[in-house]
């Protein structure tokens, strides 16, 4: 049976055989879908790189995946993927904002979040330490994880410079409440929290403080109970 064409954009692919594969889908309407298609090394080849915006024409499959009969390239990454640290920044722009959508249900927020970040990675000056800061305090937001930025997470008090970020305290703890994880200031802090709230296309120039530059991934992964795959590459080249 066929069902109505969907919009959305490649995060993720399992090859499955000599010719299939298996894709995992982010749309605004139905947030995470995995999808099945026969010949992704065929006719299809080329279209279902991650980060490809397709819309997809599939029918119910026999098993629990629909299947894919054909799809539209709406555009996709070009620059992004002939340079190694954009492609690493897509990988991991994707993973995450996959993360923290619903599976079969409306993501209207992660599927413009990624949009945005997409866009953000064809430009002249690739996302920095604080547009991945940004992306990260809004993924984490809009999964109704917000950080604790400016107040304790555990007494409520305001922040000031004995703080730490505290992964699982969920975001900036003072000393005195028995916070773990590594220390930050209070320019730090307040630098985080205006990025949470600037537009993402706005924050590709940002300049930070001196601070933890993966606090916000660590917290990511604690919250979602899950590691992002896509984090070893990403630190590693930024670590150079």
């Amino acid at each position: 049976m066929a069902l109505e064409p969907l919009h959305g954009v490649v995060v993720g692919r399992v090859d499955v055989g000599d010719t299939g594969r298996i894709i995992r889908f982010l749309s605004a309407e139905e947030g995470r879908v995995s999808l099945i298609t026969h010949g992704a090394r065929g006719k299809l080849k080329g279209l279902l790189e991650v980060g490809s915006n397709l819309v997809v024409a599939r029918r119910r499959g026999r098993g629990d995946l629909d299947v894919v009969v054909d799809v539209v390239w709406q555009g996709g990454p070009r620059r992004a993927r002939a340079d190694l640290h954009r492609l690493s920044l897509l990988a991991y722009g994707c993973e995450l904002c996959a993360a923290i959508a619903p599976e079969g249900a409306p993501a209207p927020k992660a599927f413009g979040l990624l949009s945005v970040w997409l866009e953000l990675l064809e430009g002249d000056v690739a996302p920095g330490d604080g547009a991945r800061l940004a992306l990260e305090a809004k993924a984490l937001t809009f999964a109704g994880l917000t950080p604790a930025f400016l107040r304790c997470a555990l007494c409520g008090r305001p922040s000031d410079d004995r703080m730490r970020f505290d992964r699982a305290g969920g975001g900036a703890v003072h000393d005195a409440c028995g916070a773990n994880g590594p220390d930050v200031t209070i320019e730090w802090l307040l630098a985080v929290e205006r990025l949470r709230r600037t537009p993402l296309a706005e924050t590709v120039g940002d300049d930070l403080p001196a601070g933890p530059r993966t606090a916000l991934a660590d917290l990511a992964e604690w919250a979602l109970g899950a590691g992002l795959r896509s984090r070893g590459l990403l630190d590693g080249l930024t670590d150079r």
